[in-house]
């Protein structure tokens, strides 16, 4: 997922993006998510996935029936996905920059994309942007990593093996990070040369690509969408396993998820 991450850093993560995220159980997520979207009024189809890299985070949602529109900033981000789903409508954007694109029943930015943002006013504009796309009785699902995915998880070093490839994280945030910090990791991919099958003797090759990422509190984050026209409906707390639990706790869950409806008055039929 890509949103203010240099976008020719992700191109040339795009193709080892699946197997590092492999471990996600983006259909489970997707019914977690839809339960908690029709308690607050979800009725259509009509989708925009925001950051949707390479389409994992649409997938369930198309086979779901949604009519989707997904949008990245990264081009080899967009051409994966397009090879899975050319039935999805895809396009370039920032989201600093998202324009009037049409009016979705649901808006979704998922794997703690918007932490890439750099600051407030970033945040904001992406936020006004997805209340101008949201459809008046919409709602808008988005998580953002907490506190403790900065004091553990960025804090830390972890290899991991998926698909024939070796992934080296090395994080660079510390085990006391303060709120609001900045936090960034690095991710090193190491992969058979030339596209070789991985087997004993094989050359690999190593790319590198570093991930800068916000922290935005929760008090934040409900008064930011506040000025951009979204009322907070709910902040639910992501566990490890995926699990949503009611309350958010910023130094207890890994991740947030913020649903968003909105406000009255606060966009035109």
């Amino acid at each position: 997922m890509t949103a203010d991450l240099s976008p020719s850093q992700y191109d040339v993560f795009a193709r080892f993006y699946d197997a590092f995220t492999c471990a996600s159980d983006y259909e489970a997520w997707t019914t977690r998510v839809l339960e908690l979207a029709g308690c607050h009024g979800l009725a259509g189809r009509a989708q925009l996935d925001l950051a949707c890299g390479t389409g994992k985070s649409f997938l369930p949602f198309l086979r779901r029936g949604f009519q989707v529109t997904g949008c990245d900033s990264s081009p080899a981000m967009l051409a994966e996905a397009a090879v899975k789903a050319p039935e999805a409508t895809l396009m370039y954007a920032d989201l600093r920059e998202l324009t009037m694109l049409g009016r979705f029943d649901l808006v979704t930015c998922f794997d703690d994309s918007l932490n890439y943002l750099r600051d407030e006013h970033d945040l904001l504009a992406a936020l006004q942007g997805v209340a101008a796309n949201l459809a008046r009785h919409g709602v808008a699902l988005f998580d953002l990593n907490t506190l403790r995915a900065y004091r553990t998880t960025f804090a830390r070093d972890s290899v991991t093996e998926a698909g024939g490839l070796l992934f080296a994280w090395r994080g660079e945030s510390v085990a006391d990070a303060a709120p609001g910090c900045l936090a960034a990791a690095e991710i090193e991919v190491f992969h058979p040369a030339g596209g070789a099958t991985p087997v004993a003797g094989v050359l690999y090759e190593r790319v590198t690509t570093r991930h800068e990422q916000r922290h935005f509190p929760i008090a934040e984050v409900v008064a930011l969408l506040g000025e951009a026209g979204l009322e907070c409906v709910a902040v639910h707390g992501v566990l490890d396993d995926g699990e949503l639990v009611e309350r958010a706790d910023d130094a207890r869950h890994l991740k947030s998820l913020f649903i968003a409806r909105h406000t009255k008055g606060g966009v035109a039929q």
